[in-house]
């Protein structure tokens, strides 16, 4: 069965994220360090919230259903940063493969792939890869086995209603915050596609003006990959990349 809580939980990590609001692009160095970070929303694990809306409680878990029958995912995003404060938008597109607790995600040139045990980080400008431990009992870690512990506590959620968008059938479905002053967010907004039983993007809106949103352009389950793209292998990387083994 694949683990999916990754998805959601990569957008609740982008909130630490520091724009310099000159430029809307951070460093990729800075910004891979605070990210424990991208992506991957999409799709749900199975949520046991309080306060729970039994229709959106219906939709998740039947999300949840059937995305835990493929047994790899490749997912193609774009991560959009709007800061309506400087009126400034930044788009970045981004790849991702997940087969349970491992995964390896493409994004502003920069790698970051587990095996589910070691992650590495590998940023091509700077010919540096950091290597960490895939800790499960770390919730600030980028590992999909630890994610469902994040839904299982902290949020209220809302079916806020159905609507079309072109040839289409969605649901919105918004999550809060348990304890919204301790929170950078207000909302996070829910897209699913009703016959598809997909989430199709997540928006966090930010306190701060500047929210993100994450939306998927393609979604492939069981697509073939081998475990081997999920580890470390030196032949394929510059000789004289710096390695920072930080385990």
């Amino acid at each position: 069965m694949l683990k999916l809580g990754i998805r959601c939980w990569v957008l609740l990590k982008i909130q630490n994220l520091k724009f310099n609001t000159q430029n809307p692009k951070p460093k990729i160095q800075n910004q891979m360090k605070k990210l424990t970070l991208i992506v991957v929303l999409i799709s749900i694990t199975m949520f046991a919230f309080g306060q729970k809306d039994a229709k959106a409680k219906k939709i998740l878990k039947e999300v949840s259903e059937k995305t835990k029958t493929y047994s790899t995912i490749k997912l193609k995003f774009l991560y959009i940063m709007d800061n309506r404060v400087e009126k400034l938008q930044d788009t970045t597109k981004g790849t991702i493969y997940i087969k349970g607790d491992m995964f390896k995600l493409f994004f502003k040139g920069v790698e970051v792939f587990s095996d589910g045990t070691t992650v590495w980080n590998y940023s091509p400008e700077i010919q540096e890869i950091n290597i960490t431990e895939s800790d499960p009992e770390d919730d600030t870690a980028l590992n999909p086995s630890n994610i469902l512990r994040v839904y299982e506590k902290g949020f209220k959620y809302k079916f806020m209603g159905e609507f079309a968008d072109g040839n289409e059938k969605f649901y919105q479905i918004d999550l809060y915050p348990e304890k919204p002053n301790e929170a950078n967010y207000s909302i996070i907004k829910l897209k699913i596609n009703k016959v598809k039983k997909q989430v199709q993007s997540m928006k966090m809106i930010g306190k701060d003006g500047i929210d993100f949103l994450i939306e998927l352009t393609q979604f492939k389950p069981n697509v073939k990959v081998v475990d081997a793209m999920f580890k470390f292998d030196a032949s394929k990387y510059p000789e004289d990349v710096e390695i920072n083994d930080m385990r």
